[in-house]
């Protein structure tokens, strides 16, 4: 073979590879290549539903419980219906309901912090003294600290958080005592609708 064999052979040789290479990472004409996966975004739920255990912690004694919750929004604002039971039917038992606006300084992100305030309604259950409990009915405000965090669940709006909420009494009606406040914690998990 002389020279010129060699290199019509090496043109040719090289001239395949780069045509392999070429069909191998084009972009295929009917879109179905592949992509990297991408961050996905979780769906805005104008509503999620919560539920989880709750502390509550008072001067005198402390109280596990039920806590749910409706948060009502879905960008940086919006507000929430919630419901706190702890050791009903016994003294010291509490119910407690609260309607509250809140501010998302996390919003479109997976950590959301959040700070929430309004008011509500408790029943505090106390021993009277003869072997009966004695129930209370007091207005209250509230204030609240939240950290949430967004599941990786896709096309949910699945959420875990925690929830640190301080209730002062207000509002007391002519027979209840005299209570100061209490603070409730709360662990739960939700889903947006």
């Amino acid at each position: 073979m002389n020279a010129r064999s060699y290199l019509v052979g090496g043109i040719l040789l090289a001239w395949t590879g780069a045509a392999q290479a070429q069909g191998r990472y084009a972009r295929p004409p009917d879109d179905s290549w592949e992509y990297p996966p991408q961050v996905v975004e979780p769906p805005d739920s104008t509503l999620r539903l919560s539920v989880g255990p709750a502390l509550r912690v008072g001067a005198d004694h402390t109280h596990g419980g039920l806590v749910t919750m409706l948060d009502i929004g879905s960008k940086a604002a919006g507000g929430r219906l919630s419901g706190t039971w702890s050791r009903v039917g016994s003294d010291g038992g509490l119910s407690q309901y609260t309607a509250e606006l809140w501010v998302d300084f996390g919003a479109r992100r997976r950590l959301h912090p959040i700070v929430g305030a309004g008011a509500g309604l408790a029943r505090l259950e106390q021993n009277d003294g003869t072997g009966g409990l004695r129930t209370s009915t007091l207005g209250l405000g509230v204030l609240r600290g939240t950290l949430e965090y967004v599941l990786p669940v896709s096309g949910v709006d699945a959420r875990v958080g925690i929830d640190l909420q301080g209730a002062l009494p207000a509002i007391r009606g002519s027979g209840s005592p005299d209570v100061d406040g209490w603070l409730v914690a709360a662990a739960r998990v939700g889903v947006g609708f």
